[in-house]
């Protein structure tokens, strides 16, 4: 293994932990694996969350760069604009989020932390293609020096915070003497599952990655991540990833991105009501509905172990109706 070296800022204090839901497990499917967890949720910056560890990157390349404000977008609900707005105030840089939503959206979740942590906002229910280079242009003109981040902050800058993440788990495993049979991530813009195959690819992290999309078809997802990859993997130096590492499944994107459905409103109320642990209806509720699914129609069996990767987004949570009242 070997470590990145790239501009890199310290945002998180330490690896998240891993843990063994042995009720979880129990409940999903007795004759089934053993389900653990990295528990990404407990990032220490708005409310925990994958996008920290990209941010890493992402801002130590800004600082680099000698910028004073960062730019990124997202949905109205993003977890990843929320996290940059915290991580950019903790380094002393002007957060901007451009979201995609309506002035008439009522200020709850991680619109509600946006406001809080006061970054300058601008809505659009349409936004145009290149709306984050014409924000950037026009703060250039004022004297600005605007940083962009993509959506997702899923870059080949960006994806390296979870190759790193990739080598935490890998150390991690070895100290448990653990041998997982696959793990399981939500997948949307891919940073987070592109960093991961890049580890796996490099021989750094021996377990295969499944990638549950939340909005798009598994072939344009898999071909995404992909290229990101590759990418990530020239960027630093490292064999490239194949097209048989990006393995993503579409089978639990039910209504769409972003839409509630009672496979994963009982995903997240099992999860709660088993191990006290919480997640959201956009990502990780999603994604664990389907690892729900896929060990108990046996994709793993007794004895093996399967790792989900928890991604945060708890924000979300405070801006669905409660779940608990939900038929």
């Amino acid at each position: 293994m070997r470590e990145l070296s790239v501009p890199r800022v310290e945002l998180l204090t330490g690896p998240t932990p891993v843990v063994r839901l042995d009720r979880f497990s129990y409940a999903v499917n007795p004759d089934g694996p053993t389900i653990w967890m990295k528990r990404d949720d407990l990032t220490p910056l708005a409310m925990g969350g994958n996008k920290l560890r990209k941010l890493e990157f992402l801002l130590g390349e800004a600082l680099d760069q000698g910028a004073d404000t960062v730019i990124t977008l997202g949905a109205i609900q993003s977890n990843h604009a929320c996290q940059t707005a915290a991580a950019a105030r903790s380094l002393g840089l002007e957060p901007v989020l451009l979201l995609r939503g309506s002035h008439a959206t009522p200020e709850t979740g991680n619109l509600l932390l946006d406001r809080i942590f006061g970054a300058a906002i601008f809505l659009d229910p349409s936004p145009p293609h290149d709306w984050g280079e014409q924000v950037a242009e026009q703060l250039r003109q004022e004297g600005r020096k605007p940083y962009l981040i993509p959506y997702g902050g899923s870059n080949a800058v960006g994806a390296l915070g979870y190759v790193a993440a990739g080598l935490e788990l890998a150390h991690q495993l070895s100290e448990l003497e653990l041998e997982l049979a696959e793990i399981v991530v939500t997948s949307s813009s891919g940073g987070t599952q592109a960093g991961l195959v890049v580890a796996h690819a490099a021989g750094w992290l021996r377990a295969p990655v499944l990638g549950v999309s939340v909005d798009q078809s598994a072939s344009a997802l898999a071909e995404a991540v992909y290229h990101l990859a590759v990418e990530t993997a020239e960027r630093i130096g490292v064999v490239r990833p194949e097209r048989r590492h990006v393995r993503v499944t579409d089978d639990y994107v039910g209504p769409g991105y972003a839409k509630m459905n009672q496979a994963t409103r009982e995903a997240i109320l099992l999860l709660a009501r088993t191990e006290g642990i919480l997640t959201d209806p956009v990502y990780t509720g999603k994604a664990l509905s389907g690892l729900i699914d896929l060990a108990r129609c046996g994709r793993w069996s007794t004895g093996q172990h399967v790792l989900f990767w928890h991604t945060g987004g708890l924000p979300g949570l405070f801006a669905y109706p409660p779940l608990a009242e939900q038929p």
